[in-house]
């Protein structure tokens, strides 16, 4: 999913559903709960290979034969608290977990004389804190779309383990961070205190520099809103 094509969605159904601006949700405070997939871009397979080419290669070992796979989607969750000031403008502060990426090898490395088994992992995962500001704009009494934008202090976890033969050693990471994060949903109400969103948000540079480097988290997420009177 892009967000170009997430806009168009968006447009397609307000221009369905206009039954003139009203506000389709309350001023007041309000709790969401959401889940979805989370993707890792700007990382790929080959150059991880790449990576851990050379870091057989600095110890004098050669691959001789090897598989790999990365796993760049997880289930990501948050909840948020909320308050809407007014019909165009509310404050969320939640949290947010992006899941974990995995990437995994395994195969044969040779030092000229004797080949050795290997296998090779690395894993990362992120959370933390997110406050936001939304831009609302709505389009009947029910539907609403909005757009989003804020920072989230993410914490970002990351696992390394390898093993030739029956050596094997593992090393971990963990950093904060302050990423800046953006998005476009929407919401449709239904009765006094409910309502059902659909949200597209990036979380931008999330990663770990020893591991990933800088990477962009995407959320595509369903959640129900609650409403508090």
């Amino acid at each position: 999913m892009r967000i170009s094509a997430t806009v168009g969605a968006l447009a397609l159904v307000a221009g369905a559903g206009i039954a003139g601006p009203a506000a389709a949700a309350e001023d007041g405070w309000y709790v969401v709960g959401f889940g979805g997939q989370a993707s890792t871009q700007n990382v790929e397979r080959t150059e991880l290979d790449q990576n851990l080419l050379d870091l057989f290669g600095s110890v004098g070992l050669d691959i001789v034969d090897a598989t790999s796979n990365l796993d760049d989607s997880d289930t990501g969750f948050g909840l948020s608290v909320g308050y809407q000031a007014n019909d165009n403008f509310a404050v969320e502060l939640g949290y947010v977990d992006l899941g974990e990426i995995s990437y995994t090898a395994t195969g044969t490395v040779t030092d000229g004389f004797a080949d050795y088994a290997t296998d090779f992992s690395l894993s990362q995962s992120a959370a933390g804190p997110v406050l936001s500001l939304l831009g609302i704009w709505p389009v009947s009494e029910r539907f609403s779309v909005f757009g989003r934008v804020g920072i989230a202090l993410m914490s970002v976890d990351a696992d390394a383990a390898i093993s030739i033969d029956d050596i094997s050693d593992a090393a971990s990471t963990s950093s904060d961070r302050s990423n800046a994060t953006y998005g476009v949903g929407a919401e449709f109400s239904f009765g006094n205190r409910f309502a059902v969103r659909f949200a597209y948000d990036r979380y931008a540079g999330v990663g770990s520099d020893d591991i990933t480097g800088d990477t962009d988290v995407d959320l595509a997420s369903i959640g129900l809103r609650y409403t508090f009177r």
